[in-house]
């Protein structure tokens, strides 16, 4: 007989969106939980807009010690916290909630996320050219990371460009660096677009065989390209851009890095780089299995 030890002392998280039915969170999170011997349940929460707050209330009444948040709530449950971490402001949306005395704090753990799956590569952003496709929540935390990492340009490519020159002014409140907006008709007249980081939903659920890049030649002097989609695995992006000589990397990385940073928040620890890979590789494995 296998024995649950779930009990009363067992601390209980999850994530609030909308819809959570298919989140790879709560295998990623009870994983790594199981894995570094805490006790802690981490569980779905189906959350409609409008309901963000009083979701928040009651949670904080429950006890809840955490919670992951994503689709469409990540701006809407800032309002309903005690304080916000200066990052997660600067970036104008909040992932991830700790429960303290006064309330429940928010952070952005995605631009750690993005940052890891550069720094795994040795890739630096420093002094490079970002492009970045999408101008929506994913897009504000690449367009912080671009600036916090120094990039030399970003670039913002969107098919809305009010959406795009928003969020380069966002940019530019907050870092000193060059900051254009264009279109993907215009994306082959970018000069030395070295790093490119694509945040739309093109390329994924209906739309596999899509890509916001039509001009495939638009990756020969890209180095890295960063698709946070990972389902499926390989999207029609990421294959023309390895065609023409890029390093691809899908967004399962992403996923699995702001997710420890979640956990390592609500535990006030730090997962050492060793124990971090070998969590990333099982999951990793289980993921493409399934």
């Amino acid at each position: 007989m296998c024995v649950d030890l779930v009990n009363g002392k067992t601390n209980v998280y999850g994530i609030i969106g909308n819809p959570v039915e298919k989140s790879f969170s709560p295998v990623l999170q009870n994983t790594i939980a199981k894995e570094l011997g805490k006790s802690a349940a981490y569980v779905p929460f189906k959350v409609e807009r409008g309901q963000v707050k009083t979701a928040v209330e009651g949670a904080r009444a429950l006890g809840i010690k955490g919670f992951n948040v994503t689709v469409p709530h990540k701006i809407e449950v800032m309002d309903a916290l005690c304080a916000i971490d200066p990052v997660a402001k600067r970036i104008g949306a909040v992932n991830t909630l700790k429960l303290t005395e006064k309330g429940y704090e928010g952070y952005n753990t995605d631009i750690i996320g993005l940052k890891k799956c550069f720094e795994e590569r040795n890739i630096s952003i420093e002094g490079k050219t970002v492009v970045l496709a999408g101008a929506g929540g994913a897009a504000n935390s690449a367009a912080m990371l671009a600036g916090e990492e120094k990039a030399a340009k970003l670039v913002i490519v969107n098919r809305t460009a009010e959406k795009a020159e928003a969020l380069a002014e966002r940019v530019r409140k907050y870092y000193p660096i060059e900051v254009e907006v264009t279109d993907y008709d215009s994306i082959t007249d970018i000069a030395d677009p070295e790093i490119f980081v694509q945040t739309t939903s093109v390329g994924m659920g209906n739309d596999v065989d899509g890509t916001p890049v039509k001009k495939t030649e638009f990756f020969d002097n890209v180095k890295i390209v960063v698709d946070i989609i990972y389902t499926p695995w390989e999207t029609r992006l990421m294959k023309d851009a390895a065609a023409r000589g890029a390093v691809t990397v899908n967004g399962f990385d992403m996923l699995f890095y702001q997710g420890l940073a979640s956990f390592e928040i609500w535990h006030d620890m730090k997962v050492d780089r060793e124990t971090a890979k070998e969590l990333k590789e099982k999951l990793t494995a289980f993921y493409r299995r399934g």
